[in-house]
């Protein structure tokens, strides 16, 4: 029996195959939209277009930067040229060295004025940068000297141990660098410089900006229950010692009758 062989034909990208419907521009365009934005719901208007206006402002920027980039590279041809280099995984420097040739020789350039001057503006304002950057790391290595002051007068003044002070330490500022920097990835202050504040980080802040204020309402209540126990205590004992006063006399024999006792006897007695 002969095998009989199905051929297929093969159809240009995009075109439908016989018995299907053409996908419209817009059917392929919404699918695209939802592929790239899968979160986005494509029948809220009001958020499809919001969504679509942030797609063309970024378009825009995209291609004004473009804009600048060629007209500085039309500009200097050595800077598009170092640029494909670097692309394309060489070394852009040896391929100015190679395809700039002397012009690029340092001596040279320094010789003319206005290259002298630019290149001395630029490296003024890079020492500027590094002696900022020294100068906040000694102001943070300063500040974190007096912050350890201040936590060893805390322990003094709590009695608390050093493993107690070394652990709060820690929980704070985390490990630190070579140039006095936070690098402790759950300490407070690498969490907060990078803009996280937890639940537990909120709580302390809470709980430290009320600490005295619990405290007093605490010691309140407390000088308020000593003050009425001593109360009670002080009308037991009054009580205990208050005499009968009615006056009335029994002959012998007789049963005195039931009195109250406590307090309320003493107040029917005075009547």
């Amino acid at each position: 029996m002969a095998t009989t062989e199905t051929k297929v034909d093969q159809q240009p990208a995009g075109q439908p195959t016989e018995g299907t419907q053409p996908v419209s521009a817009r059917d392929r365009y919404r699918s695209r939209y939802s592929e790239a934005h899968p979160d986005l719901n494509l029948d809220d208007e009001e958020a499809f277009y919001g969504q679509a206006n942030a797609n063309l402002d970024e378009l825009e920027n995209f291609r004004q930067s473009n804009k600048e980039l060629g007209e500085a590279m039309d500009n200097t041809p050595a800077l598009a040229g170092m640029v494909l280099a670097a692309k394309n995984g060489q070394n852009p420097f040896a391929w100015l060295a190679e395809n700039i040739g002397p012009d690029m020789d340092v001596r040279e350039l320094a010789s003319n004025p206005e290259f002298a001057k630019q290149m001395g503006e630029a490296l003024n304002k890079f020492m500027e940068r590094q002696q900022k950057a020294k100068e906040q790391n000694e102001e943070i290595g300063k500040n974190i000297s007096k912050s350890f002051q201040t936590l060893k007068d805390y322990q003094t003044e709590k009695g608390l141990s050093d493993e107690e002070c070394v652990k709060m330490a820690q929980d704070f500022f985390g490990e630190i660098d070579d140039e006095g920097k936070p690098v402790g990835k759950e300490s407070f202050m690498y969490l907060a410089s990078n803009g996280i504040v937890t639940k537990g980080m909120w709580e302390a802040l809470f709980n430290a900006r009320h600490y005295d204020g619990d405290i007093a309402a605490a010691t309140e209540k407390a000088r308020a229950t000593a003050l009425n126990d001593k109360v009670q205590n002080n009308l037991r004992q009054f009580d205990a010692g208050v005499p009968n006063l009615s006056g009335g006399g029994k002959g012998a024999g007789e049963k005195a009758p039931k009195k109250k006792g406590g307090f309320a006897a003493f107040g029917e007695d005075l009547r």
